[in-house]
């Protein structure tokens, strides 16, 4: 910050009437923005993933920024019917179901660390068990992702129904884990048969196998689902043009050339953000059977 000296012709009325101007521009409160991020893993871990992005907004856009993890979908809904919550960053299947209560126009969607606008599920076992294919899980137990998961709960359902196995008749038993790292370690240590984790998950887990305890070579791919749409980040209606473009602007300016932003992205699993539209997420309408 610059400091100017004042000429002598400066009146001791008009310093006066500019220490007033500069103090209550200097009390002002922030405008506050609430940014909830509906978790794939629990809270504690999705706040130390993004924290480092919630700093950034509040110094590039000057807002008192509030991360939010919802615990449940019910407490998500109706934080953005209440208008409560000013942007979501949340999974597309989410996105549709809610997106008559967004701006449309200004969606914005996460890209994956390989600068993608689509992930997948995988369908992960042990090197050593006998199984090598879809058909092989049956009687078999797998833990697939949360239920509100696009690649690891519907995106894998959809595999095993298209593939003809009806996951409540022909497996032993199934369940519903949470993050990737808790679903490859419970395959691993022969907790279950199979699981499924996220496509980029194996790739970087391989780089980290000594700080999760599991060893990529113990673990293979069984099968892929169909590639969806990654996260969706969007906006309330009626928010605050100046806070939807200053958020907005901050986040298409994240450059993972730039170090200090490769860092933020990738402490959130994330290759940067960019533009998106409605249309987008025609695809993932179409996968839980609903009309736009």
């Amino acid at each position: 910050m610059k400091i100017r000296k004042f000429s002598k012709e400066v009146t001791t009325s008009a310093l006066f009437l500019l220490l007033l101007v500069v103090t209550s521009s200097a009390e002002a409160p922030k405008k506050h923005v609430n940014i909830a991020i509906f978790p794939c893993a629990d809270a504690v871990m999705n706040l130390k993933k993004f924290h480092r992005l919630g700093t950034y907004l509040e110094e590039e856009t000057g807002f008192d920024i509030s991360l939010e993890v919802p615990g449940d979908y019910a407490e998500f809904e109706r934080g953005v019917r209440n208008g409560d919550i000013d942007f979501a960053f949340q999974d597309p299947h989410i996105y549709v179901r809610l997106a008559g209560l967004y701006d449309k126009g200004s969606l914005i969607r996460a890209l994956t660390r390989e600068g993608t606008a689509t992930q997948a599920g995988v369908v992960i076992a042990r090197t050593d068990s006998s199984i090598g294919t879809l058909e092989d899980l049956k009687g078999k137990t797998v833990m697939f992702g949360p239920k509100l998961s696009a690649a690891r709960w519907l995106a894998a359902k959809s595999l095993f129904e298209e593939n003809g196995i009806d996951i409540d008749k022909d497996f032993k038993a199934y369940t519903n884990g949470r993050c990737c790292e808790d679903i490859a370690f419970s395959v691993y240590l022969k907790a279950v048969d199979a699981g499924v984790v996220c496509d980029h998950f194996l790739g970087e887990h391989s780089k980290k196998q000594k700080e999760l305890g599991v060893e990529a070579k113990q673990i293979t791919v069984v099968c892929k689902t169909k590639p969806v749409p990654t996260r969706i980040f969007a906006a309330r209606q009626k928010l605050s043009e100046d806070i939807l473009t200053r958020v907005n602007r901050a986040l298409l300016g994240l450059d993972k050339k730039k170090p200090a932003h490769a860092e933020i992205l990738f402490r959130a699993e994330l290759g940067g953000f960019q533009k998106s539209k409605d249309d987008d997420y025609d695809s993932m309408r179409r996968l839980v059977g609903q009309k736009k």
